[in-house]
């Protein structure tokens, strides 16, 4: 049973994590998408992975993985995957939005749910195996 808290207490920061970056990317796409054009889905991505990053890291930092080990070296490798799981996100997001002609806040946003959800698997292994990894704390003994 302890096991299967990991994956759960993941779902849940992830889940958290998801509503918060969703739901700024939404905003900011209704009020920018007009004024950004074009450039309106990458720069609302952006500006809503960043700051769901953050929180993102911070509760797997302590609640889901439990780090103990550095935390400047967990926010790098962190930053790491975050960085291009943003790149994929931004250029799969726009390319869909074009592609299907999506043109209001909400269709844009239910875009960005599906390919967001689509990198979230991967990310749950590489968190728990190398940025969060118990193999630190032996390295650091």
């Amino acid at each position: 049973m302890e096991k299967a808290k990991q994956p759960i207490r993941y779902v849940l920061s992830s889940v958290s994590s998801f509503l918060l970056d969703a739901g700024l990317f939404y905003v900011l796409k209704l009020l920018l998408g007009a004024p950004l054009g074009v450039y309106a889905e990458p720069v609302c991505n952006v500006a809503a992975r960043a700051a769901s990053s953050f929180f993102n890291f911070n509760l797997n930092n302590r609640l889901v993985f439990g780090n103990t080990g550095s935390y400047g070296k967990a926010l790098l490798r962190y930053y790491c995957l975050a960085i291009p799981q943003l790149a994929a996100s931004t250029l799969l997001l726009t390319l869909f939005v074009r592609l299907l002609h999506v043109e209001t806040a909400q269709g844009s946003t239910i875009v960005k749910i599906v390919v967001d959800g689509v990198l979230f698997v991967a990310s749950f292994f590489i968190q728990k195996f190398w940025v969060f990894s118990k193999n630190d704390k032996k390295e650091e003994s």
